[in-house]
C-alpha cells in the first residue's frame, strides 16, 4: 500500500481516508438518530424503566465483546473489504425490522430484541475503519487522520439528531428509516473501496487473542475505564435531561446538533493546541475535562448553560478519541491490527457497557439529588484519570518501542 505523506492536504487527497471519513459521515447521521431516539421512545411511549433501557444497552454492548473479537480477526483473515460487504447489509436489515416494529406497533420484545443485536453488528464496521486508516496512513499522521473521520462522523452527528427531531415530529418510526436508507449509502462506499491490508492471514484461527501482551492488556482497560465517565453522553446524558432536567426533545436534539458542530469546527485545533504533548497527557486532560463538565450538570441548568457545557464536554471527546485510536496502532504489529483493534473492543467491551448501566442505576436511586449522582462518577473519573498520568507513558511508549524495533 502507497503511503501518501505530507499535512493535511495529502491526507484529504488519499481516497481511503475520505472513503471511511464519508461512511463515517453517512453511518453516523442516521444511527445517532436512533441512539438518542429509541431509548426516549422505550420510556415515553412503550413506559420502560431507566434501568431496564440502561440494561438493555449493557447487554448489547456485552454481546459486542466476542463479535469484535471475531471481527477483528476476520479483517486479518478475509481482509476489510469483504467483512463490509458481508456484515452492513445484516445491519441495514436489522434497522429495517426496527422500523416496522415501531411503524406497526409490534411487540416491545421485538424492539428489545433489535436493539441487542444492532450494536455487535456495527462494532465490526468500527473495527474495519481503524484497520484501513492504519493500513493506509504513516505512523506519524494516524491522529490527524482519525481525527478527520471524527470530524466526518461528528457533521453527521450535527446533522441526524436534528433531522430525528424533525422526523419524530411527523411519526417517530421514520427515524430508524432515515437510519435503513444511510445504511445502503454506506454499504455502495465500501464497495468501491480495494482490499488494503497486504498481510492477509489466510490461514490464521478465527480467534486468536493477543494474551501474552500484557502491555496491550494493561493499557487498553486502563484507556477503556475511561469511559465509566465519558460513555455517560447517550442513555445516561439523555434520559438526565428529558426527566430529571426536563430540557425538551427539540433543545435535547438541538445540543447533541451543537456537539456534533464543536467536533467539526474544533477537532484541528484541538490537534494543534495539543501538539508535542505526549499521549497520556492528552488523554489525562481530555479525561478530566470530562469529570469536570458531567459534575457541573449538577449544579447548574438552562440552556445557555448546557450549550457551554457541551463545549466542555466536546472539547474532552476532542482530546481523547482520535489519539486513542493512534495509541492502539501504535502498539499493534502490522500484520495483526485487526485482532488488536478487535482485542481492544474486547476489553473495552467488559468496560463501557458498565457506563450506562452504573448512570442509570445511580440516577434511579438518587434523582432527588443530581450532586451525589454525577459526584460518584466524578470521583471514579478523577481516580482513572491519575492512574493514567502516572503509568500511560511507560505502557505506550516502551510497546511503541517495541513494535518499531521489529
Amino acid at each position: 500500500m502507497h503511503y501518501i505523506g505530507g499535512n493535511y492536504n495529502s491526507l484529504l487527497r488519499n481516497r481511503y481516508v475520505i472513503s471511511v471519513a464519508g461512511a463515517q459521515l453517512i453511518r453516523i447521521f442516521g444511527r445517532s438518530q436512533a441512539w438518542i431516539f429509541l431509548p426516549i421512545f422505550l420510556h415515553d411511549y412503550r413506559g420502560v424503566q431507566f434501568f431496564i433501557i440502561g440494561f438493555l444497552f449493557t447487554l448489547t454492548a456485552l454481546i459486542s465483546i466476542p463479535v469484535s473479537l471475531y471481527g477483528g480477526n476476520l479483517c486479518d483473515r478475509l481482509g476489510r473489504r469483504k467483512v463490509s460487504l458481508i456484515f452492513m447489509p445484516v445491519g441495514i436489515g436489522i434497522f429495517a425490522i426496527l422500523f416496522l416494529a415501531v411503524y406497526l406497533s409490534l411487540s416491545t420484545i421485538i424492539l428489545y430484541v433489535v436493539l441487542i443485536l444492532s450494536e455487535p453488528i456495527f462494532s465490526i464496521q468500527w473495527i474495519v475503519d481503524n484497520a484501513i486508516i492504519s493500513d493506509t496512513v504513516p505512523e506519524a499522521m494516524r491522529t490527524d487522520a482519525f481525527s478527520i473521520t471524527r470530524i466526518a462522523g461528528n457533521l453527521g452527528f450535527s446533522i441526524g439528531p436534528a433531522v430525528g427531531g424533525i422526523l419524530s415530529e411527523f411519526n417517530i418510526s421514520y427515524v430508524f428509516l432515515s437510519t435503513v436508507v444511510s445504511g445502503f449509502i454506506e454499504l455502495f462506499i465500501y464497495a468501491r473501496l480495494r482490499e488494503t491490508n497486504r498481510h492477509l492471514s489466510v490461514g490464521k484461527q478465527s480467534f486468536s487473542f493477543p494474551a501474552g501482551d500484557r502491555k496491550f492488556i494493561f493499557l487498553s482497560l486502563l484507556l477503556a475505564s475511561i469511559w465509566f465517565v465519558a460513555g455517560q453522553w447517550g442513555t445516561t446524558l439523555t434520559l438526565f435531561w428529558t426527566s430529571i432536567d426536563h430540557v425538551s426533545q427539540a433543545n435535547i436534539g438541538f445540543l447533541y446538533s451543537v456537539n456534533g458542530l464543536f467536533v467539526v469546527l474544533l477537532q484541528l485545533p484541538t490537534n494543534r493546541l495539543f501538539t508535542g504533548i505526549k499521549d497520556h497527557v492528552r488523554i489525562f486532560i481530555g479525561s478530566m475535562t470530562y469529570v469536570i463538565s458531567f459534575f457541573a450538570l449538577a449544579l447548574f441548568s438552562g440552556i445557555i448553560f448546557l450549550v457551554i457545557d457541551v463545549f466542555f464536554l466536546t472539547f474532552g471527546e476532542n482530546t481523547i478519541s482520535p489519539v486513542t485510536n493512534t495509541v492502539i496502532s501504535k502498539i499493534s504489529p502490522e500484520d495483526r491490527r485487526g485482532e488488536y483493534f478487535g482485542a481492544f473492543y474486547l476489553i473495552s467491551g467488559f468496560m463501557v457497557p458498565m457506563a450506562p448501566l452504573m448512570g442509570t442505576y445511580l440516577m434511579q436511586n438518587f434523582a432527588y439529588s443530581p450532586v451525589i449522582f454525577w459526584g460518584i462518577i466524578a470521583i471514579i473519573g478523577t481516580l482513572i484519570s491519575l492512574f493514567m498520568l502516572r503509568f500511560g507513558a511507560d505502557l505506550i511508549e516502551s510497546k511503541a518501542s517495541e513494535i518499531r524495533g521489529g
